[in-house]
């Protein structure tokens, strides 16, 4: 079940809610009217990470994230890939299992989300 993170941060929770379960983490952005702008739910925490990515006025994308290239004297950073991937249904299940912790209209409005990116 995700569980929803503390914020240590300077972003309000207004601005952003995070919640993770140890293997999926979900994170909402919220405008000025306190609705959903942007998510994206991480799958495969640490492991062979995919990203579910939405935000107003971009297409919705389901993407692999790559552990990107190291530099000399630099931390590694994580990349998106640019190449879409397949959102099965099983991920889509996996999501519904684990995401009764999120308020009913966010969890409804990111399943709506989802189900819109399998009908397509």
């Amino acid at each position: 079940m995700l569980q929803k993170l503390p914020n240590h941060c300077l972003i309000t929770e207004q601005d952003r809610v995070r919640y993770t379960d140890g293997s999926i983490s979900a994170t909402l952005w919220f405008d000025d009217y306190n609705a959903i702008f942007a998510f994206e739910i991480i799958f495969d925490l640490l492991l062979d990470e995919f990203a579910f990515l939405y935000a107003k006025n971009s297409p919705v994308r389901f993407v692999k994230i790559d552990d990107g290239s190291l530099k000399p004297g630099r931390r590694g950073k994580q990349a998106i890939e640019s190449e879409t991937t397949e959102f099965s249904n099983e991920r889509l299940e996996e999501f519904k299992k684990v995401s009764l912790s999120i308020p009913s209209e966010q969890r409804e409005f990111i399943l709506n989300i989802m189900l819109l990116m399998r009908a397509n």
